[in-house]
C-alpha cells in the first residue's frame, strides 16, 4: 500500500513538473510572440506583423533599396522597384506616375535629398509594417508585396506610394 501512494505522489508530482514545463513553455512563446515587434528594441509594429519568413523578405528588400538609393541608380528604382501606377501626394495635389519613363523624368523631386537620408538611415530590424505594407519615415515611402501573376512573374516587392516631405493628407481635403 505505502509502495502505491508513493507511486501515486510520485506520478502527481512529475505530472505537476510537466505541466509547471508546459505553463513555462507556453508563457515564452506567447511572451516571444507579443513582444515580436520589440524582440529588436523596436517601438513601432514591424513587418513581423506578417510572419518571421514575410518579415525577413521585407528587410533583404529594404535592404536592396537603400543599396539602390546609395548608388543612385534610378533605373533599376524606376524599372524594377516601384508598381506603377505610383500615387505621388504633392503639397499642390495628387500626381499619377505611370511608367518607369516618367518615374526617370520626376526622380530627383520624388527622391529629395531628405527622403534618400531617410531611407538609408531606415533601422531595417525595425521597419515598421501594416496592413498597407512596409514604410520608410513616417509612411512617406510606402512598399508592399505583391503576389506573382497578371503583372509579375515571382512574388515582388514594390513601392506603391511617395509623400511629399511635410505633406499631411488632412491638409487638402476634397471638399473644403
Amino acid at each position: 500500500m505505502r509502495t502505491e501512494i508513493r507511486n501515486a505522489f510520485l506520478a502527481a508530482g512529475i505530472a505537476i513538473t510537466a505541466g509547471h514545463a508546459a505553463l513555462a513553455q507556453q508563457d515564452q512563446a506567447s511572451t516571444a510572440q507579443s513582444s515580436n515587434d520589440s524582440a529588436y528594441g523596436c517601438e513601432v509594429q514591424t513587418v513581423d506583423t506578417y510572419g518571421v519568413a514575410e518579415g525577413v523578405q521585407y528587410r533583404y528588400w529594404m535592404l536592396d533599396l537603400q543599396k539602390a538609393v546609395k548608388a543612385d541608380d534610378r533605373k533599376l528604382i524606376a524599372e524594377h522597384m516601384v508598381s506603377y501606377p505610383l500615387n505621388w501626394n504633392r503639397h499642390s495635389g495628387a500626381v499619377t506616375i505611370n511608367n518607369s519613363k516618367d518615374m526617370l523624368k520626376s526622380f530627383d523631386e520624388i527622391f529629395t535629398p531628405q527622403l534618400k537620408q531617410r531611407i538609408a538611415r531606415q533601422n531595417v530590424k525595425c521597419l515598421p509594417g501594416d496592413d498597407e505594407g512596409a514604410s520608410v519615415a513616417n509612411g512617406q515611402l510606402r512598399f508592399s508585396k505583391f503576389a506573382s501573376g497578371k503583372y509579375f512573374s515571382a512574388d515582388s516587392f514594390h513601392i506603391t506610394s511617395v509623400t511629399e516631405d511635410g505633406f499631411n493628407m488632412a491638409q487638402k481635403l476634397p471638399w473644403e
